[in-house]
This record gives C-alpha cells, sequence and structure tokens, in this order.
C-alpha cells in the first residue's frame, strides 16, 4: 500500500518507522550513535513531528513518531525560529541575503515561496525522515570518504492507534531492542534509547513517554508515569528463551510489585512481527475506521478486518505468523 494512503493531513497519527542500513552493515558506533541522536532530536523541534519513543541499534533504528495535523498557518517568525535547530546562522544569514538580494531584483514573491518551502517540510513524516536520513548520510560519506547510498530501502512504517494500550505495546517492544539482543539486561543500560534519556532527565523524551502513558495533566509526576511505562516494558521482557534474551519471571515481578505497578497482566511472548509488519495497530474499532476509509484497496465485500493480538489488547491488520 502507498504511504501515502496512510497518512491524514486533517488530524494527529502515530507510526513505528523502521529503516537499516544496506547490507546490515554494523556502521552505527558510539560516535555515529551521538551524531544520529542529536540530528534526530533537532530535526524534531524544526519539523513539528514528536519523538515518542526511539531505539538507535547496530545497523537500523526504531523510532515512533507522533505526527500532529499540519497547522493552517505558521508565522515566519516561529518558522525562523525554527530554522536554527538545523541551520547555522551563517546559512540563515545567507538566506536573508538572497531574499534580499531577488528582492532587489524585483521578484518580490520570492521570500513568500521561501518561507512556504519552509511550512511544507514541516508535520510531514516523509519529510522528516528524508531529511534525517539524508543528512545523517552526508555527514557519514563524508567522515567515511565513501559514496553511494547508505540505506538498503526506503523506510518502513506502520500506523499506530494513538491509543495507551497500542501505544505502549510498540513502545515496550522499541526500548526492548537492546534486551532482546542481548547488548544490555535492562533498557537504561543501554545509551541509545528514550528510556534511557528520560531517565537521565531528558525533558524531550519524558514528554515522549508522558504521552505514551496517557499523563498529559500537568498535575501528572514523571515518577507515576515512568512506574508506569516500566512495568509494562518489565511484562514484556519477562519472554525469553536461548535465542531471545529477556528478563526472567521471577526479577520482572520482583521489581513490579515492589513498585507498585502491575501494569497489563498479559506478557507479550511471540508478537513481535506484529509491530513491524502488521501495517496498522489499534483496537478494532480503529482497524475498521481504516477499511471504510480505504475501500477502494481492502474491498467493499470484506466484512471482517483485522487480527488480535493476544494477551495485548489490540488488533492488526494483517495476520502476522
Amino acid at each position: 500500500m502507498l504511504r501515502s494512503l496512510l497518512v491524514s493531513q486533517s488530524r494527529a497519527q502515530v507510526f513505528h518507522v523502521i529503516s537499516r542500513v544496506v547490507d546490515k552493515h554494523l556502521i552505527f558506533q558510539d560516535q555515529e550513535k551521538d551524531f544520529f541522536l542529536s540530528l534526530m532530536r533537532n530535526l524534531e523541534a524544526y519539523s513539528g513531528v514528536q519523538i515518542l519513543s526511539y531505539c538507535l541499534m547496530g545497523n537500523h533504528f526504531h523510532l515512533l513518531l507522533h505526527v500532529p495535523p499540519k497547522p493552517k498557518d505558521i508565522s515566519v517568525q516561529e518558522i525562523r525560529d525554527r530554522m536554527t535547530f538545523i541551520y547555522s546562522q551563517k546559512k540563515i544569514a545567507e538566506f536573508d541575503a538572497l531574499i534580499d538580494q531577488m528582492k532587489s531584483n524585483g521578484v518580490e514573491e520570492f521570500e513568500d515561496e521561501f518561507y512556504q518551502k519552509q511550512r511544507a517540510r514541516m508535520y510531514d513524516l516523509s519529510c522528516y525522515m528524508k531529511e534525517l536520513k539524508e543528512r545523517f548520510t552526508k555527514w557519514y560519506n563524508t567522515r567515511m570518504e565513501r559514496t553511494g547510498t547508505l540505506w538498503e530501502s526506503r523506510f518502513k512504517s506502520l500506523l499506530v492507534a494513538g491509543e495507551e494500550g497500542a501505544l505502549m505495546n510498540v513502545a515496550a517492544y522499541i526500548e526492548l531492542n537492546s534486551v532482546r539482543a542481548g547488548l544490555v539486561d535492562e533498557p537504561q543500560d543501554y545509551r541509545w534509547c528514550s528510556y534511557t534519556e528520560a531517565v537521565a532527565g531528558g525533558k524531550r523524551a519524558r514528554a515522549g513517554i508522558a504521552r505514551i502513558v496517557g499523563a498529559l495533566e500537568k498535575e501528572s509526576s514523571w515518577e507515576n508515569a515512568s512506574a508506569s511505562y516500566r512495568s509494562y516494558f518489565l511484562h514484556q521482557g519477562a519472554s525469553q528463551n536461548e535465542r531471545r534474551k529477556g528478563f526472567s519471571e521471577d526479577k520482572a515481578n520482583k521489581e513490579i510489585h515492589e513498585g507498585g505497578q502491575l501494569g497489563r497482566a498479559s506478557i507479550l511472548r511471540t508478537k513481535v512481527r506484529y509491530f513491524t509488519d502488521g501495517l496498522v495497530i489499534g483496537s478494532k474499532e480503529f482497524l475498521e475506521e481504516f477499511a471504510r476509509t480505504h475501500e477502494e484497496i481492502v474491498g467493499k465485500r470484506r466484512t471482517r478486518f483485522g487480527t488480535e493480538v493476544k494477551g495485548c489488547g489490540v488488533y492488526s491488520y494483517r495476520d502476522v505468523k
């Protein structure tokens, strides 16, 4: 399905985004991860696309992105303020000089067209991902004295219902990537994930987790949101075997009970592909609404939509084995 059919310009949406390095080369070392994280956050501040959770791995990354509806208008002053996150003062001065030059040449409309192009790049999933990958590629290729593509294909995107249950499932899957890979025993021990950034005091990471657990009221504390979030991924992380790392059942249950936050009773075990290949994740009603909106794709005669992801309380559009 074309990604454009999933994207709405009129309402907020959440997407789980995955992208891999060409030939699965392990290019992301500490310096690469640090630069990518900085770039990711700067583009977030510029674009208005909010990062709810993330995990940067050796040859791929996961992002859970909240894309608000595009405002009818964004003032020139706000655009200029946002430009400081991705452009140097020297570059902004060059833009201003070009605008003045075009005006002096009688091209009055150039300034308006310039800011319209800036507006078009904001609150847009594809623009955010395109710039993130292209800017990182340019930095990496220059540093490594290489040329050519760095990513194996376009990024994969999964539409996720903006409900706490769906968001918590996907966010926990993302946070547990480093644990599942056997890199660390717990997510907070892995430097390049949203939970670690939040525990360290990162305001934007904490705001993302607060949105995931529905703790957006001013009186809600980070401690409450963090306890709920951690309890949930402890439940999920208790699923493990020889090939798939995780927490021990005893450790997970002990910590959850000590924190007083039991979270959901069910443990997610072998359903991770739903959160990368399911196309759409959410409640049954959310999937039915999606199907009604895209009748030309799913067909009018189809009456059953979605497969229950057992133990998670959500449905997946695709039945992924």
